[in-house]
């Protein structure tokens, strides 16, 4: 996990993140100042923007965590998904990219932390809505008092604006569910299975209360009802198999993340 104010107050830019791509699918070795003037991504001496984009890169899995080596440069490289998505939509402005960097973000498992803890567990708690004082309340127990949450609230309202999940009121925040779309399927099932993968390894076989481990539907502000919709829509698809006859029902796991990665774009029209 990186710090977790990593990002320093900015929030993620996808034109930036599409260049550190570019420069990752060359495997470039660089200093921050040398992506810089290759980017046009601002940096400075002690502050900027490269170094944040790049842990934003590495926290939604578009590039692999890689140490700088010992004259500070750093090594870009592609992972699967980052790769899918450099061949798919370069300007990231298609739902499935910006909704599965989001996925990614909020990984309980590799994901950013505040990310993470408003996503998948703050909001889900308050599905009417959470006052600010309660959400800065419920942080500062989490983290204590020094979260910026700006770059947050940034991310969903000009980051990801395909889709809207975060409704930002004068009283506080909503969480707005995502409506199933049928060319998100594989989103979703990357969703689930990816973070299977990382909880449950050796395990292709899971029962409902190992689910709510995952968190899963909480990604998309789903209520368990519609979370059991989705499930149904992924086995009738033939990713995962639903044995309704046990209680709690099971999942057998029929796909891996790496072969979501590969159908992420092909229900797009």
């Amino acid at each position: 996990m990186k710090s977790l104010n990593f990002h320093q107050t900015f929030p993620p830019t996808l034109a930036y993140i599409g260049r550190l791509l570019d420069l990752a699918a060359r495997e470039a070795v660089l200093t921050k100042e040398e992506i810089s003037a290759e980017t046009g991504i601002p940096t400075g001496k002690s502050t900027g923007k490269v170094e944040p984009h790049i842990d934003y890169s590495v926290l939604m899995g578009l590039i692999r965590d890689m140490p700088k080596n010992k004259e500070g440069k750093f090594q870009l490289i592609l992972t699967p998904l980052g790769g899918e998505i450099v061949h798919e939509d370069r300007g990231f402005t298609e739902t499935v990219t910006q909704l599965i960097c989001h996925v990614r973000l909020t990984s309980p498992k590799t994901g950013a932390d505040l990310w993470n803890a408003i996503i998948r567990d703050i909001l889900p708690q308050h599905r009417n809505g959470v006052s600010s004082l309660v959400l800065e309340d419920e942080l500062k127990k989490k983290f204590g008092p020094k979260v910026k949450m700006g770059p947050f609230f940034s991310t969903y309202r000009e980051s990801f604006s395909a889709f809207t999940l975060i409704d930002r009121t004068d009283d506080g925040v909503v969480v707005v569910p995502l409506p199933y779309q049928r060319d998100l399927t594989f989103v979703y099932a990357y969703a689930l299975i990816y973070e299977w993968e990382k909880t449950f390894p050796d395990r292709d076989e899971i029962s409902a209360n190992d689910l709510k481990e995952l968190r899963f539907g909480c990604t998309f502000g789903w209520s368990p009802q519609a979370e059991f919709e989705v499930l149904e829509h992924l086995n009738e698809m033939s990713i995962i198999r639903m044995n309704r006859q046990l209680s709690p029902f099971t999942l057998t796991r029929q796909k891996n993340s790496l072969d979501m990665i590969r159908a992420l774009y092909s229900l797009l029209i």
